[in-house]
């Protein structure tokens, strides 16, 4: 992959470019705002940089947008009334003093029950959250891996390991030869049809490693509307990728 650079407004903007074999240039800002281009094998980089120049204005925007999605998602001060998301819907979350920790989704509202001697302590507010929302993940995608794995295993498609991690760059992973899937937490902010888009793209993997056009077109099969529901991670959630 090869780096290059252009200037806009005595600033520079860096962008990294992987030749393919496409006809077409496609450009990605990741959440970590690193901007990428595939382009086709024997186009300059001259031709690049001009692409990367006329489109200034969206990689800014891209990259204003994931400073945004950063601090609504991922830097929650557990504060009375902040937003936080699940399942692509929007929460207030409600801080309760109370005999016992527990975690209730009621109505518009996320209630934190926690015992009253930690109420202050966010650090043990956040442990307490995390745990459940783990949990809450875990149970969501089970169920979908059950589902999908139902629907693939003339396949000879098993039911996986799953596990869940906090991850920046990837929404899930596969490992065939450990027969495990690993699905990123944040994936459960997102609406239903792109977690289950995720899981069902995981799964075809253990019939076809690579993301060769056979592996698109088995996804296919079973969901013909995955391009957009994988728009909408790429668009208006973390712009991570499979």
């Amino acid at each position: 992959m090869e780096k290059d650079f252009i200037e806009s407004n005595g600033k520079k903007i860096y962008f990294y470019v992987e030749r393919k074999n496409v006809k077409n240039i496609n450009l990605k800002v990741n959440i970590d705002k690193k901007v990428t281009l595939s382009i086709p094998m024997k186009m300059s980089l001259d031709k690049a940089r001009d692409f990367v120049e006329q489109r200034v204005s969206w990689i800014k925007k891209q990259q204003d947008f994931y400073d945004t999605f950063a601090e609504q998602k991922e830097n929650i001060t557990f504060e009375d009334g902040e937003t936080v998301y699940l399942l692509g819907k929007q929460y207030k979350m409600k801080i309760i003093s109370d005999t016992h920790n527990n975690v209730i989704i009621n109505h518009k509202y996320i209630e934190i029950h926690i015992k009253e001697k930690y109420i202050v302590n966010k650090n043990y507010i956040k442990n307490v959250y995390e745990k459940w929302l783990k949990q809450y993940a875990l149970n969501v995608l089970e169920n979908l891996v059950i589902k999908y794995q139902n629907t693939l295993k003339k396949y000879d498609i098993k039911i996986p390991k799953i596990e869940i991690r906090q991850m920046k760059t990837r929404w899930g992973s596969c490992i065939p030869t450990c027969n495990k899937v690993i699905f990123n937490l944040n994936l459960i902010k997102t609406p239903m049809c792109c977690i289950e888009y995720v899981v069902l793209h995981e799964l075809c993997h253990f019939k076809y490693e690579n993301h060769s056009k056979n592996f698109y077109n088995f996804i296919t099969v079973f969901m013909p509307d995955w391009k957009e529901r994988k728009k909408i991670l790429d668009e208006e959630f973390m712009g991570v990728t499979l």
